[in-house]
């Protein structure tokens, strides 16, 4: 290690580095892109000319190369020389893999590969961790963030290809270990951020059917094809012979047979991002003091316990508690929070026990919600009142 404490580059989701809890400054814009640069390499050497066509491209400054000079002088300052030693030609940046996202985003990928099919509970667990490098969450952040040049939109290119490759591996080796119930909800939300993507559209289809609902599956083909149409075009082969599966009912789609429930019989599955959004939803009611049973206050207390000695997740904490009305600092909040749930399932069982406790309590007390109501009717289950209530 080049230093006694570990400096962390981030460029999955902006671009920056901490040494320890502290940002460290990079300076401008163009001398940010070369550090990047340089660790995206991964330990090569990238020469002067390098640089200089990917910051600059088919018309350089004719200053360029002592430009890069400056910047490799300014980056040294910052950094500390043994990160960037002279080299003949160019420059190279030292540095462990660990020390850079991107690194471990690769590392955790390139290792689970060969184990899918061989053994997809262990290459669903690294390809998870691969993708939380991004970030909360399994839509990805921006790589390279703001930084100019074709060498940084070449580079975020590569970089979301890679991500999305890595995350259709993992939803699809996920539906093999018969998780669909759980996936629908996370493969919604990627629908609703990429609507014309026929993979995530097909995977949520093929969830939606397993887990009994074919015609919310054939919504979702609709949904794909009206989008498509907008830009002059029709769902491809995969998707139109999925729905077509759907409709004939083929036995083929039929979960696998070593499917397992996690719930009792008769439960409703939740993802751990919807525990995560009902968690954030207490803690920001005993945080208000709104609270009115004992679990918004516990889930605090919880959130706490959990997110001691991990310094960036108790600042989300603490911008909440400073001000919970606050929905940029909730937002962030929240996506570590889901982050906490996803690769924790000791974590996620007393989240999830509190959210259904918070849940039951207020179904019994004194206010009666119209979700609690909804859900009644369409899962037939009969609901009780006595004494003095508000509807809400």
């Amino acid at each position: 290690m080049w230093r006694e404490v570990a400096m962390q580059f981030h460029l999955l989701n902006g671009m920056q580095a901490r040494e320890g809890d502290q940002p460290v400054q990079l300076g401008n814009r163009q001398q940010r892109l070369m550090l990047a640069l340089l660790l995206l390499a991964e330990g090569r050497p990238v020469t002067i000319e390098q640089l200089i066509d990917k910051i600059w491209g088919d018309d350089p400054i004719k200053s360029a190369r002592r430009v890069i000079a400056q910047y490799a002088s300014g980056l040294r300052q910052r950094l500390g020389k043994p990160l960037l030693p002279p080299y003949e030609i160019g420059y190279v940046a030292k540095t462990g893999r660990e020390q850079v996202d991107v690194h471990r985003f690769h590392d955790l990928v390139a290792e689970a590969r060969p184990l899918l099919r061989a053994d997809d509970t262990q290459a669903v667990h690294l390809l998870r961790k691969a993708l939380r490098q991004w970030g909360g969450g399994l839509l990805p952040g921006e790589p390279l963030n703001r930084l100019p040049g074709p060498g940084a939109a070449g580079a975020r290119a590569r970089l979301l290809g890679e991500h999305r490759a890595a995350l259709l591996q993992c939803l699809e080796a996920e539906l093999r270990l018969g998780r669909h119930t759980q996936l629908v909800p996370e493969l919604q939300d990627l629908a609703d951020a990429w609507p014309l993507d026929e993979d995530v559209t097909r995977l949520l289809m093929l969830a939606l059917h397993r887990a009994g609902r074919s015609s919310d599956a054939l919504t979702a083909y609709d949904d794909l094809r009206r989008a498509l149409l907008d830009d002059g075009n029709d769902p491809g082969a995969p998707v139109q012979e999925l729905q077509q599966r759907i409709l004939r009912q083929d036995p083929a789609l039929a979960p696998p047979a070593h499917s397992y429930e996690v719930n009792p019989p008769g439960a409703i599955m939740r993802s751990s991002a919807e525990i995560g959004k009902d968690a954030v939803r207490l803690v920001t009611e005993a945080v208000r003091g709104e609270s009115w049973t004992s679990q918004p206050v516990e889930m605090l207390e919880l959130v706490r316990l959990h997110f001691a000695g991990d310094e960036d997740a108790q600042r989300t904490l603490v911008q909440v508690e400073a001000d919970p009305a606050d929905m940029v600092a909730v937002a962030a909040f929240g996506r570590v929070l889901e982050a906490c749930l996803d690769r924790d399932q000791t974590f996620l069982k007393a989240a999830r026990l509190l959210v259904e406790q918070a849940s039951r309590a207020k179904a019994g007390g004194p206010s009666i919600s119209a979700e609690l109501i909804k859900n009644a009717s369409v899962y037939h289950a009969p609901v009780h009142f006595s004494g003095d209530f508000n509807i809400s």
